[in-house]
């Protein structure tokens, strides 16, 4: 049987992490639901109905003399919010080969490191691509694409599903088209960025335009910007042929986002909401005898979706 004792948390590697996270821009899942720091592992909010309190009772605002201001009833109970778990991924580093390697120039413990923080990042990005595209989350928000309205095909018109959506969102939260941004897989991007709808829009004033850039197409459509998920995973086992398919698939959702979320505030769509003082990506070192290191890069996070009305969602948009 095995020993193991723990050596703490490596500060060095931690760091280390940091820069990982910012040379893997192929990541984007806390960029497409960003974090919000709390302080205890479980929480609740207050909801108020209606909605975010956006709307109006139409009584007016005007108080008449001696009498009293006009008063909105709230029906407002507590709701379940997030329920922080922990996430991760080891790697293990042999005693031996860490010596040998060393005379070769190579460290392995940041090869660990790298190794697991980049499993742990493939899996993180699945969950939330399931998180976020998922059909029965954002129902009553949500439709399939015919052939005819697939976003590859020539004659299809992207605005048509872009203004569906934003109404949607802006009947149901009271936000602008101007704050709605939209997340896609790298699939439905190069559809969208080559789609002749769009690129006859800039036609006239770049020349010859035939594929756009996530800011161009974000301007013709009249929202805040475009999320691309470029990750891919393989979905064979160890050992088998591989078998690499797109992690955010073939989905396109339009969404309120809010980029520094609150817990007890509106905070768009849904957050991450993460321990607050807790490094994401922490990384530990513990030993395991006979004669192991076991490096391990954490999470301790909860994300939800906590308002799917702040959302709609089209799947099959691509063939």
């Amino acid at each position: 049987m095995t020993t193991r004792s723990s050596l703490g948390v490596d500060r060095v590697l931690s760091r280390y992490t940091q820069l990982l996270m910012n040379q893997r821009s192929m990541f984007k899942a806390d960029m497409a639901l960003p974090s919000a720091p709390v302080a205890s592992q479980t929480g609740r909010y207050f909801q108020v109905t209606p909605g975010f309190g956006y709307a109006s009772p139409g009584t007016g605002l005007l108080r008449n003399s001696g009498g009293s201001f006009r008063r909105v009833t709230t029906d407002v109970n507590q709701v379940d919010l997030y329920n922080l778990r922990e996430y991760g991924l080891e790697a293990p580093v042999d005693d031996v080969n860490r010596e040998f390697s060393a005379e070769e120039g190579l460290d392995l413990r940041m090869a660990a490191t790298e190794i697991a923080w980049n499993g742990a990042m493939i899996e993180r990005e699945r969950n939330f691509a399931a998180l976020m595209f998922n059909v029965t989350t954002f129902a009553g928000f949500t439709a399939g694409l015919l052939p005819a309205d697939q976003w590859d095909n020539a004659a299809a018109d992207p605005l048509n599903q872009a203004d569906i959506a934003v109404e949607s969102i802006r009947q149901n939260t009271g936000v602008p088209r101007s704050e709605i941004s939209l997340l896609v897989g790298a699939k439905v991007w190069e559809a969208l960025r080559k789609s002749p709808a769009l690129t006859d829009f800039y036609k006239n004033v770049i020349a010859g335009a035939k594929i756009l850039d996530e800011a161009q197409i974000a301007s013709v459509l009249g929202i805040r910007e475009i999320i691309v998920g470029n990750a891919v995973a393989n979905n064979s086992a160890e050992g088998l042929a591989s078998s690499v398919e797109d992690i955010w698939g073939k989905f396109a959702l339009f969404y309120h986002k809010v980029d520094a979320p609150r817990a007890m505030s509106g905070h768009g769509v849904g957050a991450n909401f993460t321990m607050r003082g807790r490094q994401a990506g922490r990384v530990e070192r513990y030993r395991e005898e006979p004669r192991s290191e076991i490096v391990l890069t954490s999470w301790l996070e909860d994300p939800v979706i906590t308002t799917p009305q702040a959302g709609y969602l089209f799947e099959t948009v691509v063939a």
